[in-house]
């Protein structure tokens, strides 16, 4: 029972003190952290905002009229036909925007210097030299009457289009150095503001140190009721937009972007001229060119006559606007694209455009994009090659089937890749077939596929391991258990003895006419290496001796990767100098081609060299070496 009658003691106790934590107005709070830099009196205050540990009697402080007073309320005043209320105030009373009338009825004026000396005394329990409220309310007074606002001037007309431009900023950065606004190609869209001087200005704070440079600036409105509103604020520090707020504190300009509580109309009339472009509107988003009306209210548009005027690229959204369920929002019609698959309108930007039927589509599961072709397709009318990695398109000419392997599956490829197939005519038509698995018999000079099988009962094998039989046979080479794995196939060792021959073979093969005609024919030669424009010298461009090189040392180098394919730089590095070492190469000229990229052309075009055209003794061994 003493517990409870102790807990009820302090209950009737607090209440009969009608205690409340401090809640400060904008415009209070704006003074103190302007001047807190200067005074630790406004550090404290700042901290006692909204703190458990600081509870008054009065509450709501806000500024006055005068530099030396400050207004506050009496809580038991605020208590007194809400009973329920605690230590804390609900937004709706604390922030003096809602619109509370404890913000303006039965409040009392006091002086500055004797309201802090009671927080500090009386609330706070501690002690504070004379000097230091002295100091503090002379800083107060200072910012309540502007003295430190006189980097601020006003101006209008193409002074506006001068200032908006980045190249009179003190630095760009922060909200105004990021503005998009502030680009020399958006000079001719701010029109609207040059050419209405009546009714627009542009608030500029000039730097400290050059009087030629901005560090913030804001336009400030008439409005049609004869008030002024500042826009939003752009500033390279965040805290100077408290010199803006105060700035329209100072010169009674009550409605601004950053301190608007939405409930009044903002109308404002401009001047008969006409606009080609405008510029990205921050608080009035549309415009009758009609009646020449700016409003605040995004709802007028589209269909009431008013245009969107909220576009970076200095273009407006028309009156004329479908509504799209997609984006959920209005688009201007001739933004708007219909589109099928969705059966509703997108903004064209959003869209794809689907080239081979000319019609648009909604980005959804079923549009699909090549890389190859360019453009969009409908996943139905594609098919995908595990090949390319990429979505291709089977009615375009140059889409091909791919035979993988002996057992007839096919892929698809295009004709331009050249890398991937080798062509036979049968019937007088073409048929493509797989390089990497397709393999020239250097005895027969027919084709068969790797996984083709061959010979009868337990002899059968895969055509791949059969050739490496004949080859080796050919070669002198016995393939038994001690070079080769349990597979069958040849030891790295073995393949690294007879690419060491081939290399032999290659650096004493010259160039015949067979082979300088397959080269002038390479499709990847021509294309890929010839015609490019590379921007080098005509001396220093490959020639067909600079390509036989690169097909000699293609095949010798380990690993012998595909050039279409990521190869690391270890490899291409081995290949320069293998050639340049090796086969006599150019240095200057191999390392150009290296550093351009025009070494791995060329060894895409050695990579679809037909290596037949070599004598015997050079075949098996390529063959040995890469299949």
């Amino acid at each position: 029972m003493r517990f409870l009658s102790n807990y009820l003691n302090f209950i009737l106790e607090t209440v009969a003190k009608q205690e409340m934590r401090l809640y400060f107005s904008d415009d209070f709070r704006n003074i103190l952290r302007r001047i807190q830099d200067k005074s630790s009196i406004a550090q404290v205050l700042l901290g006692s905002e909204d703190s458990n540990q600081i509870l008054d009697i009065y509450t709501l402080i806000d500024i006055t009229e005068k530099n030396d007073t400050i207004s506050l309320i009496q809580v038991n005043r605020i208590t007194r036909g809400n009973p329920e209320l605690g230590e804390t105030l609900p937004y709706n009373i604390r922030d003096k925007k809602r619109g509370s009338e404890f913000w303006t009825k039965a409040r009392t004026e006091i002086g500055i210097g004797r309201w802090v000396r009671r927080i500090f005394t009386e609330v706070h329990k501690s002690t504070i030299l004379d000097s230091k409220i002295e100091e503090f309310v002379n800083l107060y007074k200072a910012a309540i009457d502007g003295e430190d606002l006189t980097n601020f001037e006003l101006v209008s007309g193409e002074d506006i289009r001068k200032w908006y431009h980045e190249n009179n900023y003190e630095q760009r950065r922060g909200q105004l150095g990021n503005s998009c606004m502030r680009y020399n190609g958006c000079q001719p869209y701010l029109d609207i503001y040059v050419k209405n001087p009546e009714v627009c200005q542009l608030l500029i704070l000039k730097s400290d140190d050059d009087k030629d440079k901005i560090k913030g600036r804001a336009l400030v409105w008439k409005l049609t009721d004869g008030e002024y509103y500042m826009d939003r604020i752009y500033t390279i520090n965040d805290s100077d937009k408290l010199l803006f707020q105060d700035y329209a504190r100072v010169n009674k300009i009550k409605n601004s972007f950053d301190n608007n509580s939405g409930d009044s109309e903002l109308i404002v009339k401009l001047g008969g001229h006409t606009y080609d472009k405008y510029p990205y509107m921050d608080t009035f988003v549309v415009y009758n060119p009609t009646t020449k009306i700016l409003r605040d209210d995004e709802e007028l548009w589209p269909g009431q006559g008013y245009i969107s005027i909220q576009d970076t690229q200095g273009g407006f959204r028309s009156e004329d606007a479908v509504y799209s369920s997609w984006d959920d929002e209005y688009i201007s019609r001739e933004n708007a694209v219909y589109c099928a698959n969705v059966d509703d309108y997108l903004n064209r930007d959003s869209a794809r455009y689907l080239e081979y039927k000319d019609v648009w589509a909604a980005p959804t599961d079923d549009v699909v994009w090549s890389e190859y072709h360019g453009e969009y397709f409908f996943m139905d009318d594609a098919v995908y090659s595990e090949l390319m990695n990429d979505t291709l398109y089977p009615d375009n000419k140059d889409v091909i089937d791919i035979q993988i392997n002996d057992d007839g599956d096919t892929d698809w490829g295009v004709k331009s890749r050249t890398d991937l197939y080798v062509i036979e005519w049968i019937d007088e038509k073409p048929r493509y077939f797989l390089r990497g698995e397709y393999i020239k018999d250097p005895f027969t000079s027919e084709y068969h596929f790797k996984d083709e099988k061959v010979g009868e009962g337990k002899n059968i094998v895969e055509y791949s391991k059969y050739l490496d039989k004949v080859i080796a046979e050919k070669l002198g080479i016995e393939l038994n258990d001690t070079n080769t794995d349990r597979n069958g196939n040849p030891h790295d060792s073995l393949i690294q003895k007879v690419r060491e021959d081939l290399s032999k073979l290659m650096i004493d093969f010259e160039i015949t006419d067979k082979i300088k005609d397959a080269i002038e024919n390479n499709s990847v030669w021509k294309s890929n290496v010839r015609g490019v424009f590379w921007g080098i010298s005509k001396e220093n461009m490959p020639t067909e001796e600079d390509m036989f090189l690169a097909i000699k040392a293609y095949p010798t180098i380990y690993p012998m990767s595909n050039p279409y394919k990521h190869v690391s730089a270890l490899t291409w590095n081995t290949l320069m100098r293998t050639i340049i070492n090796d086969f006599s190469g150019s240095e200057k000229k191999f390392s150009i081609f290296k550093s351009e990229g025009i070494l791995r052309n060329m060894t895409k075009a050695a990579y679809i060299f037909d290596y037949s055209l070599f004598p015997e003794e050079i075949y098996l061994r390529y063959l040995f070496v890469t299949i």
